[in-house]
Formats: structure tokens, C-alpha cells, sequence
């Protein structure tokens, strides 16, 4: 891959401000296609005229920064009728033939780096023919038969300290863990869940705001469950699923609800037991009134 160069003063040249931004993105269009092509900076009318308008192409030319047929500039090559060539492309860009000179050892690099790899497995598989490990030339119908190969040693049995520190993990230290976690700690090494706990300063916070929340008991069954299925080497691995848990019941849930039972009414004192069965009478004489008034 070739790249085409600008230097970084190229947006505030005095000729790049006078060819204007159409002509200057038709500019960087041909560059790249020139860098592409390995063409030396010339750049086909029929490539110019596909990227650009004619009003660009004669912007570029009339700026100096392109070339037409005829031009004075000794720094860049002649040209015929039907190109351009970029002004001073060759000086801040390979040539063509240094961009083959390099494509060239590039490959020749590559090949060296093949052969060398094959030859080093070649080397290694002859190597493991000299000791043993592969046969090269298998047996033949009345050979004799090869040597049986020496057995293997086995592994020193481990001894009971060993085996002790295999089955029983090593419980987590303590140094660091804030109180109000320990009971989260304790409950899950009990429960044979080992893991390291790597929080640290603020971290200890949103932990806390679990236990106080879900409650120890509800952690220490949910990280149990989770070590049954997978390996679990971290206390954080748990915290996804401990956030997911049902919070704690508010104090004195579960308890049996109390009815609502209406409460008998007290009895009325014998002044208001009088006055009811007053009104009443007043009651049944206006209304015997007013059906004799109506007939």
C-alpha cells in the first residue's frame, strides 16, 4: 500500500487558497489515485474528468498545483495531450520504481521467513525421530518386533498435607473486609464456597448495600448454587446475580392479618333514648297530617 503526502502546510498554501475547496478535494482524489497506480504524479484526463469538473481541473492548473502539456516546470515530466501531472510529486513521494524495489524485498523477505520456518520444523522432526519419539520407517510384514517401551513412572502419590490442601481450599484472610461483611464471608466458606473478595475502598459499598438489603442467608444459597454449576474464583462474579434478589421483608411481614371488626356501638343515655322516641312521635303526627291534608 502506497500512501500520497501533503505536508501540514498545505491547507493555508497561497496556492491551494487560490485554486478554492472543490479543486483542492479533486486535488487529493487524483493524489491518492497517482499514489495507487505508481504513475510518477500523471494523472489521466479521463481519471480527472471522473473525479472532477472541468472548472476544478482549469482551477489546479491556473493555481500551479497541476500541470497541462507545455509547462515550464523543471522539477516535473512532459507530458502529452491527454494528462496532467501533479506539481512536485516525486518530491515528497516514491517513484515507481522505488515502490517496486521495496514490493520486491518485501517478497523476498517473506520467502526467506517461509523457508526458515519450514526448516526449523524439518529440524524438529528429525530431532524427534533421533530420540525416539516418532518412527520413520514402519515395520515390515517378518520384522521383528520393536523393544517394548519403557513404562512410564507414575507421579509420587501426594502426601496427606498435600491432599489435605487439594480437598480443603484455603479460606479467605480477613485483613480488609469490613465487619458488617464478615457474616457474608464466614457463611459462604462454611457453605465450601472459596473465593477471593478484591474490593477496595468504595467498592465495599454497593456489597454492603446487598447484605443490608437481601439479607446474608439469601446471598450465601445464591452464590452456592452458582459454584455448583461453574468455577467461581472472585466475590464479584456473584454481583449481578445477588442485585437481582428479592429484598428483605419489612419488620413484622409475615405475620397473620388482623381483622377489622366493627365495634358495637355503646348504648344512648336515657335523655337521648327520650329525645329519639320524641322525634319519632313528632315524626308520625306530621306525616299522618299531611295524608289528611291530601285526601
Amino acid at each position: 500500500m502506497s500512501w500520497f503526502k501533503i505536508d501540514d502546510g498545505f491547507h493555508c498554501h497561497a496556492k491551494v487558497l487560490a485554486a478554492g475547496t472543490p479543486a483542492v478535494g479533486l486535488y487529493v482524489r487524483c493524489g491518492s489515485w497517482a499514489a495507487q497506480q505508481a504513475s510518477d504524479g500523471i494523472v489521466p484526463k479521463a481519471v480527472a474528468r471522473m473525479y472532477g469538473t472541468p472548472r476544478m481541473i482549469k482551477a489546479l492548473v491556473d493555481a500551479d498545483l497541476w500541470h497541462a502539456k507545455g509547462h515550464e516546470c523543471a522539477s516535473c515530466p512532459e507530458l502529452d495531450a491527454n494528462s496532467y501531472a501533479i506539481h512536485q510529486f516525486l518530491e515528497r513521494n516514491p517513484s515507481r520504481v522505488d515502490i517496486e524495489l521495496e514490493r520486491k524485498a518485501k517478497s523476498e523477505r517473506q520467502q526467506r521467513w517461509r523457508e526458515g520456518k519450514k526448516k526449523a520444523e524439518a529440524s524438529e522432526g528429525n530431532a524427534a525421530n533421533v530420540d525416539g519419539d516418532v518412527d520413520a520407517s514402519p515395520l515390515r510384514h517378518g520384522d521383528a518386533a520393536p523393544d517394548p517401551a519403557r513404562p512410564v513412572p507414575s507421579p509420587p502419590s501426594p502426601t496427606e498435607k498435600e491432599q489435605a490442601s487439594r480437598t480443603r481450599p484455603t479460606p479467605p484472610s480477613t485483613e480488609g473486609i469490613p465487619e458488617q461483611a464478615r457474616p457474608l464471608v464466614d457463611g459462604l466458606t462454611a457453605a465450601g464456597v472459596i473465593v477471593r473478595w478484591p474490593f477496595h475502598g468504595n467498592e465495599w459499598f454497593p456489597l454492603l448495600a446487598l447484605v443490608s438489603r437481601t439479607g446474608v442467608p439469601a446471598m450465601v444459597d445464591h452464590a452456592t448454587k452458582v459454584a455448583s454449576r461453574t468455577q467461581v474464583e472472585s466475590a464479584k462474579y456473584f454481583l449481578n446475580g445477588w442485585s437481582e434478589l428479592p429484598p428483605l421483608p419489612p419488620p413484622g411481614d409475615g405475620r397473620p392479618a388482623l381483622r377489622t371488626v366493627e365495634s358495637p356501638r355503646p348504648p344512648l343515655s336515657p335523655q337521648a333514648t327520650r329525645r329519639n322516641e320524641s322525634r319519632n312521635l313528632l315524626d308520625n303526627l306530621a306525616a299522618q297530617l299531611r295524608a289528611g291534608g291530601t285526601q
